[in-house]
């Protein structure tokens, strides 16, 4: 069975015939030994060599200072959430951006820090650059003269004391961005200028987005003939007619439409599966879904013409999709 993983470009735009990945080997838990270890991960360690050649999708997603016109940046990462963070200072870096970035990143020890000798090497050569990192969990054998802790507002106010001037970027596990977005709320941060994207697994919430559109028409020709429901009030079950093969699948309200074209063998192209990288966005013909909150992978032109993520997206009695 196909397994796909996203991962973050951590090398910079401005370097465009190198493109790096950075992947850590996740083993498994030291007190749950039975939990499988990081498939996809310790799979490339085992196996990518010099001369291996990769197929991949994308890139996808929007995380990129590039969009936001600032002279004042504040980066805010937590474990591998560091790597769309580097490619954005070491972009900022190379083209000679009149850019001032402070760059906040917590890791669990100094053993820990991702690019530690690249952030240092940088910042000694771009006065601009100003790193700042904390370890939640320093050990005594490893020497560190730097921040301890997890990040709080005192630390924030330390390491940047204008902060409420910047614009503010976060990535890492869902806890994390969450503690943070909470801790510059209540610094009365500008919330209009934080921008995130998620490391961590799916979010769980009440449903409360949706997304609805009008009948289109489907061109016949070339195309399997459709058995559509009348209407969706008719429906007992949710109900996915999947327009380009021509199938029709009943599900459960809480299955999401990804899901159900995997199991009824509807190739459709995904990602992060948790709708945050937009590489699963089909368009929504007829019908209306949920989602159990609004997710990110979208832009406001794609919403409005009646584009969903299939991943995190369930559909509301019948619905018709692209697919």
């Amino acid at each position: 069975k196909p397994v796909k993983r996203s991962y973050s470009i951590s090398s910079a735009p401005s370097r465009p015939y190198t493109l790096e990945i950075t992947v850590k080997r996740v083993p498994a838990p030291a007190d749950a030994p039975d939990v499988p270890a990081g498939l996809v991960s310790n799979w490339l360690h085992d196996n990518i060599k010099v001369g291996s050649e990769v197929r991949l999708n994308g890139p996808m997603g929007k995380f990129t200072c590039a969009d936001h016109s600032a002279n004042k940046l504040l980066f805010i990462s937590a474990g591998s959430g560091i790597t769309p963070m580097m490619s954005m200072s070491e972009w900022l870096c190379d083209i000679g951006a009149d850019v001032d970035v402070v760059f906040v990143h917590s890791a669990r020890s100094p053993k820990d820090i991702i690019f530690r000798q690249k952030l240092e090497l940088m910042a000694a050569l771009h006065p601009n650059f100003k790193p700042a990192i904390t370890t939640t969990r320093p050990e005594l054998d490893q020497a560190w003269w730097g921040y301890t802790g997890r990040l709080n507002q005192a630390m924030v106010q330390q390491m940047a004391p204008d902060f409420r001037d910047r614009i503010v970027y976060v990535c890492g596990p869902n806890p994390f961005m969450a503690g943070v977005k909470t801790m510059l709320a209540g610094l009365d941060f500008p919330m209009e200028n934080y921008y995130e994207e998620s490391f961590g697994g799916k979010k769980l919430s009440k449903k409360t987005a949706t997304a609805t559109t009008t009948p289109e028409p489907v061109k016949a020709e070339g195309r399997p003939k459709l058995h559509l429901v009348k209407s969706p009030s008719t429906c007992s079950e949710p109900t996915v007619v999947f327009a380009k093969s021509g199938k029709e699948v009943t599900c459960d309200a809480e299955d999401v439409i990804l899901d159900v074209a995997e199991q009824e063998g509807v190739a459709l192209p995904s990602g992060c599966r948790m709708g945050a990288c937009g590489a699963c966005k089909q368009k929504l013909l007829k019908g209306k879904v949920e989602y159990d909150e609004e997710p990110d992978g979208l832009q406001e032109d794609e919403r409005n013409e009646g584009m969903i993520l299939t991943c995190v997206a369930h559909p509301v009695g019948q619905v018709v999709v692209s697919a």
